[in-house]
């Protein structure tokens, strides 16, 4: 009886040519990334206003918590759960995730199987004849499995992986960046929405005083004590006045509506406080420096700056030869009674390699636009970095200006209630008429209107600079197993 020698495993021998192999993977093609040079100032130009340094850093804190106000706060959160854009943005990150593991399987085996059952029927006209009582049937019952594994000798899986690593974070953090823009909007929306109330207040009481204004002229012109025109003057104030009510309502309404589409909801009334009740938030403490830690835009730029410096590895790669392992085993045989038999089993090993020797320029073209996408994502991250720092120095100065401002309407408000004040004890001693009275009220909800304005330039100054300087929260990072490996270059 014949003596049957086992099959070497397939994939034994797999691993040890792998083995082999191995030691030519420890050198990767293209640069290794190096942020570009940045100049930073050591601080910001409006020193007066910068930051302190005993001020909470900008990403320690949820900013907008900071204005004391329970409806402000519920309206951030429903922005960050229910806001279409930034849901997209993160279906968005999802993808990017998945392509990342799509990326980092293409540096490990492929394992598949494969099973047949075929039936062919034999020619009985052939030139060596079917032998006498032979059926012209011929079944093949075939199951296998195979192995294929592409050897990352040159390391274009590595730089690949690197480069959907950086697409993954970059994501990660436009969608912080948009978070941040949403989260600003909603709350300069809201400080306007507080504006606006305070400005209709002071509208109808405006709207008040041309209307005893006009009383008080039609009594006199009743009375023959003066013209009629008077009367026509204080009746026009009273209209125009009134007319900028349901204006001022219907604009309300509008911006009801946006905020209340910013946060996912339906069109209707939005709860809120008062803009006299808002806290002002201590000013951010922070450097030049921090901005490309705390930006997630900056922090975007630098990524897809990352991931175009991998993609040149990916494209030089190109010009090295391709090797991957094949190794099959299985069990085939006519019979389907025989298939699990030993001497049914079937195996095969094999290495392959291909590589260009004519693209006529292909290659060189992709190295050529990989490298200039590089040096475009190197200067795009430079701008990012620019533009941060005039919109950091912007807001410190508008904070600056505007709080030397709200300094002098205070003091001006203070004056026309006191103007008022005396206009009002001069009428009930006699020496006046009220139409003083009526004029000092008119200048006073002038003022107030003015002081109303600045009060909410100041409000959403801090907000602008809250956002020039990375916004006050963390989400969830690239996790160490998402981590690009590092390689040497070659």
């Amino acid at each position: 009886m014949p003596v049957i020698r086992p099959l070497r495993s397939p994939v034994a021998l797999a691993a040890a040519a792998f083995a082999a192999l191995a030691a030519l993977s420890g050198c990767t093609t293209g640069p290794d990334y190096r942020r570009p040079e940045v100049e930073l100032p050591a601080s910001y130009a409006a020193a007066a206003s910068a930051p302190q340094a005993a001020a909470p850093r900008v990403l320690d804190t949820a900013w907008w918590s900071a204005f004391g106000d329970p409806q402000l706060d519920t309206l951030v959160r429903d922005v960050l759960a229910n806001n279409p854009d930034i849901r997209i943005a993160a279906h968005r990150v999802e993808q990017l995730d998945a392509y990342l593991q799509i990326s980092r399987s293409e540096g490990m085996p492929q394992v598949g199987y494969e099973g047949q059952r075929t039936r062919d029927t034999l020619s009985e006209n052939r030139q060596q004849p079917l032998n006498r009582g032979t059926l012209p049937v011929d079944n093949n019952y075939t199951i296998s499995g195979a192995i294929r594994w592409e050897l990352d000798v040159w390391g274009k899986l590595r730089r690949a992986d690197e480069s959907a690593v950086a697409n993954l974070m970059a994501g990660q953090e436009g969608r912080r960046a948009l978070e941040m823009a949403m989260v600003a909007k909603a709350a300069s929306g809201y400080l306007r929405l507080l504006s606006l109330d305070r400005e209709l207040e002071l509208l109808e009481r405006s709207v008040q005083v041309e209307a005893d204004t006009l009383a008080l002229a039609q009594s006199r012109y009743d009375n023959g004590g003066s013209s009629e025109l008077p009367v026509l003057h204080a009746r026009s104030q009273w209209q125009q006045r009134a007319a900028e009510v349901p204006a001022k309502q219907a604009e309300i309404a509008a911006l009801e509506n946006a905020l209340g589409a910013l946060a996912g909801r339906n069109p209707g009334a939005l709860p809120r406080g008062t803009l006299q009740a808002l806290k002002l938030p201590v000013v951010p403490g922070g450097l030049p420096a921090d901005l490309l830690a705390q930006r997630p835009d900056v922090r975007e730029r630098e990524q897809a700056l990352i991931s175009a410096n991998a993609r040149i590895g990916v494209a030089k790669a190109e010009f090295y030869p391709t090797i991957g392992l094949t190794s099959s085993s299985g069990f085939a045989s006519t019979e389907l009674g025989t298939l699990d038999k030993l001497t049914s089993n079937f195996g095969s090993f094999g290495l392959s390699f291909f590589g260009p020797i004519f693209t006529s320029g292909r290659l060189t073209g992709q190295v050529r636009e990989a490298e200039a996408q590089q040096r475009q994502a190197a200067v795009e991250f430079l701008k990012s970095v620019q533009t941060a720092l005039h919109e950091v120095q912007d807001a410190l100065v508008s904070r600056q200006k505007i709080e030397t401002q709200m300094a002098l309407r205070d003091e001006n408000v203070a004056v026309l209630v006191r103007q008022r004040d005396v206009a009002q004890r001069r009428y009930e001693l006699g020496r006046d008429d009220y139409f003083q009275v009526l004029d000092a009220e008119r200048s006073l909800a002038s003022g107030e209107q003015l002081q109303n304005q600045t009060r909410y330039a100041r409000a959403d100054a801090l907000v602008s600079l809250y956002k020039a300087l990375g916004g006050g929260w963390s989400l969830p990072a690239v996790t160490a197993s998402t981590a690009p490996t590092t390689a040497t270059s070659r």
